[in-house]
């Protein structure tokens, strides 16, 4: 009996019918690269208080880069020193803002 095969659009398959069995290769995509860091959950957080100070570290003696009012948006990239402090990016800005001071 001759070998028939059949490809499958849009997969990297191929089945075959020998003496009446049929068998199949599938291969699989590669698994995309992990990122460079770790994303919360592509998080929005917004300045819950009065004023937050955006620092370059997250602690409070950094130097601080920018004031931001009540009500800010916030991209979170993550959350670093044990949930404490929230790295932002705001206003083609990123840095430290204390977590206590977003929600």
């Amino acid at each position: 009996m001759r070998t028939i095969y059949i490809a499958a659009v849009g997969f990297a398959a191929a089945m075959a019918v020998t003496d009446g069995a049929w068998a199949a290769t599938i291969s699989t995509p590669a698994a995309p690269a992990a990122p460079a860091f770790h994303t919360v959950a592509d998080m929005m957080m917004v300045v819950s208080h009065s004023y937050a100070h955006l620092r370059e570290k997250p602690n409070t003696s950094s130097k601080i880069l920018g004031t931001l009012n009540k009500g800010t948006k916030l991209d979170v990239v993550e959350k670093v020193e044990g949930g404490k402090w929230v790295h932002v990016k705001v206003n083609n800005m990123e840095g430290y803002v204390s977590a206590n001071l977003v929600k």
